[in-house]
């Protein structure tokens, strides 16, 4: 919540100090490329193995970081679709909760493994302030796409599947893909009057769900499986540059 009410702060502070100079109208054309960093509001439910409830049992995912690539097209004065696409981003899980094969006491965090995702998104934009301005903040709602992918199991999660639950082979992580609405402020800065290169700062809020699956092999031809649902529902914050043309 602090981080919308930040965002929503900066997004008024600069609608009310743009100043007008350049010029964003119909037709136009808005590249950017900029460092990205995926900070996860996450929570889960409870672990399920084999439908049985793990008690006081959580997965946690850590920040992820990478390059984004965002374009915009104006098809109007004040309003545009961007779309936003970026090289993999990569999260460490975390598991909690899990009881200690010896004593049976809720461990600390456990690194389960790390996966990769890649999240388009394409939002309708407003450009609120006048088109001939080199301050332009703009807001934007829209749909994201998260495909997740490059999936591994950590080497101590491994062992302790081995060690508690019977698995004798490599166990499998696999999540699933999500669809969900997304939210975004930013801003462009030109860096002259007549520069069509700019400054970018924006912030996105991405609702994210999806199902982790485990799978092992548990000898006699059976497997067992760890489920559990998982909200990231992360904040990305971007800076680089761009190009208007």
């Amino acid at each position: 919540m602090k981080r919308l009410q930040l965002a929503i702060t900066l997004f008024a502070a600069l609608l009310i100090s743009s100043q007008a100079l350049a010029e964003y109208k119909k037709g136009d054309f808005i590249v950017r490329v900029g460092a990205a960093a995926v900070d996860p509001n996450d929570d889960s439910d409870n672990l399920r193995l084999n439908g049985t409830i793990l008690p006081d049992t959580r997965v946690d995912v850590d920040t992820g970081y990478s390059v984004s690539v965002t374009g915009t097209w104006l098809f109007a004065d004040h309003w545009g679709l961007g779309l936003l696409a970026a090289l993999p981003f990569k999260h460490d899980l975390d598991v909690r909760g899990l009881p200690d094969p010896v004593t049976g006491e809720p461990l600390g965090r456990v690194r389960l493994g790390d996966i990769k995702h890649l999240p388009p998104t394409l939002t309708l934009q407003w450009y609120p302030v006048c088109t001939e301005s080199w301050v332009q903040p703009y807001i934007g709602v829209g749909v994201n796409y998260t495909h997740f992918l490059s999936e591994h199991i950590n080497r101590a999660a491994q062992n302790y599947f081995e060690a508690v639950l019977g698995a004798e082979s490599r166990a499998r992580l696999k999540l699933d893909d999500s669809w969900g609405l997304a939210g975004e402020v930013g801003i462009d800065i030109a860096f002259g009057q007549d520069s069509r290169w700019l400054f970018n700062a924006a912030i996105w809020y991405l609702d994210i769900d999806t199902d982790a699956n485990i799978r092992f092999y548990t000898g006699a031809e059976t497997y067992s499986r760890i489920n559990v649902d998982v909200d990231i529902d992360p904040f990305v914050f971007s800076v680089g540059i761009g190009y208007h043309f």
